[in-house]
């Protein structure tokens, strides 16, 4: 069987994340819901980049675009730790809080235009913030586990935005309600979770949390050539299909995978490529070069936007003429007598495809 797999024939561009201009989170202050339970709060930054918690393309008003990288002030791991110690922390309780920060990433919402015909509502969202962690009560060399906290937040374009710059602003109040919220539900939990929990070691909480990180795809700087079929393929280095073929057509690179029987398909299915040197991922049929920044994946991709703008102003020569229904949501506008001049009829719609700073999601095979 004959595979075939169209690749985007126009090499992507990679870059060094640490190069790009950077926009500082600020985390607000915060007023706990329920009564703390923990004397101090130790935070573990176990993500597979902690250099910087989550890309956005600023888009400047005259229509140029820009990538920033969002960071804090201090490494996540003492950011937030300080934090959880001003507002949380209650001196004299009998346990402390290890806090296990698996993933902490602000981005765009970025998504296909196959994804939008399947949801035309998902062009409503604008930003994504992604928290998961494990927390635990320790006292001593005993560890027990309180809470898993894995939630996604997301901003609509119901969201007030009256400037670009208040993105940096709501993902500043956002973040911080939902550290406010993770530790008091874990302070709701304490009581019940630490007479029934389980006793763990603390080598065994981190040892599983790091355990992710043996992927073949990380620690091996020797790539294996061949198609991945799925996630779990690209994460162990070990594509299943290496009888195949790259062929350069017009502008796009085509794949091809021959099987015993000689037939081929066409498939959106695979979930990327690798050439021995170079990893490819697939979205909606082309793929995109990986590189790889520490323990993360990232990709240029594309993304699919839709925007809505005033519609260039016409003049009516002749009849004076004036305009009704303008501002109207799907009104079309009707000209009658009136002032001679310039005329805004409503609202027009552009559709583009955008390339976007992907990260590949090392838990799931997600891309964000």
């Amino acid at each position: 069987m004959l595979l075939c797999l169209s690749l985007t024939g126009i090499a992507q561009p990679t870059v060094n994340l640490a190069n790009l201009p950077k926009v500082t989170i600020d985390l607000k202050n915060a007023d706990p819901l329920t009564p703390d339970a923990f004397s101090h709060f130790e935070v573990i930054d176990e993500r597979p980049d902690t250099a910087r918690i989550g890309i956005h393309t600023f888009v400047h008003t005259l229509g140029f675009s820009g990538n920033r990288q969002l960071v804090f002030q201090h490494p996540a791991a003492l950011e937030i730790g300080d934090y959880l110690n001003t507002h949380f922390a209650r001196p004299g309780a009998s346990w402390s809080a290890l806090i296990v920060l698996r993933n902490l990433w602000l981005s765009d919402a970025n998504y296909l235009k196959e994804e939008k015909v399947k949801n035309p509502d998902i062009l409503e969202e604008r930003t994504h913030i992604r928290l998961k962690a494990e927390i635990y009560a320790f006292n001593d060399s005993v560890y027990i586990p309180i809470l898993r906290y894995d939630t996604l937040q997301t901003y609509k374009r119901g969201n007030t935005y009256n400037q670009l710059n208040t993105y940096y602003h709501f993902w500043e109040k956002d973040l911080t309600d939902m550290l406010s919220d993770m530790t008091d539900s874990a302070s709701g939990l304490a009581a019940t979770r630490i007479e029934h929990g389980r006793r763990l070691h603390r080598e065994d909480i981190l040892q599983y949390n790091r355990s992710r990180f043996d992927a073949a795809i990380i620690g091996n700087s020797l790539l294996t050539r061949g198609v991945y079929t799925s996630f779990e393929e690209f994460r162990n280095n070990a594509p299943s299909i290496q009888n195949f073929e790259v062929k350069q057509e017009k502008k796009e690179k085509i794949l091809y995978i021959k099987d015993a029987n000689g037939s081929s398909y066409y498939t959106h299915d695979a979930w990327g490529y690798c050439d021995g040197k170079a990893i490819y991922i697939m979205r909606s049929g082309s793929l995109y070069p990986i590189w790889k920044e520490g323990k993360a994946f990232y990709f240029f991709g594309q993304a699919y936007k839709e925007s809505t703008s005033p519609a260039p102003p016409v003049y009516v020569p002749g009849t004076p003429a004036t305009v009704s229904g303008v501002g109207a949501p799907g009104v079309a506008p009707m000209y009658t007598p009136g002032t001679p001049g310039m005329i805004a009829p409503g609202t027009m719609k552009t559709a583009s495809n955008k390339q976007r700073i992907y990260t590949v999601d090392m838990d799931s095979g997600g891309v964000y």
